[in-house]
């Protein structure tokens, strides 16, 4: 495990022209289980990815990083946007800790929860302008054209939820020109294009001075059929023209500008799963009812391929 969480996280930084530092805008790529060596050997997988390999070619880049614990998505890119770990920013995973399941498969959706200031509020402290799309834990996020990454349902209200807690007004004129802007839930390729678009039009429009952009569809394609299979590389390509769009567009807003792309995790074959709440309940910690949870003294908190141990009571020394 620490291997891979050793090769978790990815950067790449292309820089477009010599710029000082702290004057560049800076347009960050996330692009969701993308792995090292996907890039560095990608003419030995046989991938065509002509833009992430200019990165290499033309930029500067880390063939490895110390990934956080757990390395998951939203709190590798809590990470990614504040430089300290999960137990100090305070998003610990995905989804907030729910032993009774009453928050309807809640995830840490909103930017309150970080503890520690983030780029957005670094830069926004600074008077520069700020974007973005889709980031995980965004919502609420000091940013001054922000399309968060929420949803609850998978049903068009899901559009209402998003078009009320990005920046007022931005969606709607948008989707006029683009077209509709897809559901957060949607983590497929197509999602993928649609928000690129959108992203697109917003370095155009507005030409932020540091703008956040996330792709999720290669993790969820590797989650569905395993990390270098054939439907995962297929998206990879398609990401990599994504990735080409939004470079051009960042060099023709700010010829002078940054662009980097980073990686939250990379990923591991598994050929089984354990399930930790059954000794739980046996032991009497968790007591079901009709399927449900209905009472805990001490509950798993699976987060990945990690898990922790949380006790209803913090000091209880009897189990």
């Amino acid at each position: 495990m620490r291997a891979l969480l050793r090769r978790g996280l990815l950067g790449f930084s292309l820089v477009m022209a010599a710029a000082p530092a702290l004057a560049a805008p800076v347009l960050l790529i996330s692009i969701d289980g993308l792995r090292p060596d996907d890039v560095l050997q990608a003419k030995q997988r046989g991938l065509s990815l002509p833009n992430l390999t200019r990165f290499v070619a033309r930029g500067s880049y880390a063939s490895g990083v110390t990934g956080v614990l757990p390395t998951l998505t939203y709190s590798s890119h809590v990470t990614l946007l504040t430089g300290v770990t999960p137990a100090v920013h305070g998003v610990g995973g995905n989804l907030t800790f729910d032993p009774l399941n009453k928050n309807q498969y809640g995830w840490d959706w909103y930017v309150s929860d970080i503890r520690v200031p983030t780029l957005w509020a670094a830069a926004r402290a600074q008077g520069l302008s700020t974007a973005n799309v889709h980031w995980p834990v965004s919502v609420g996020a000091p940013v001054d054209w922000n399309l968060p990454q929420i949803w609850r349902t998978g049903t068009p209200d899901d559009r209402k939820l998003l078009a009320a807690l990005a920046t007022p007004n931005l969606l709607p004129g948008l989707e006029k020109d683009l077209g509709p802007y897809p559901l957060g839930i949607d983590e497929s390729l197509d999602g993928d294009m649609r928000r690129t678009r959108f992203a697109v039009a917003l370095l155009k429009q507005h030409s932020p001075t540091f703008m956040t952009v996330y792709l999720a569809s290669l993790d969820h394609e590797e989650h569905a059929k395993g990390p270098g299979t054939a439907d995962a590389n297929r998206v990879l390509e398609q990401l990599d023209g994504q990735v080409g769009q939004l470079v051009q567009a960042a060099q023709q807003v700010h010829p002078d500008g940054i662009v980097a792309v980073v990686s939250d995790h990379g990923f591991a074959a598994v050929d089984q799963d354990v399930n930790l709440y059954a000794p739980f309940i046996k032991a009497g910690l968790i007591s079901v009812k009709d399927g449900e949870v209905v009472d805990w003294q001490a509950a798993v908190w699976n987060d990945g391929g990690s898990a922790a141990i949380v006790l209803r009571v913090r000091d209880d020394t009897s189990m």
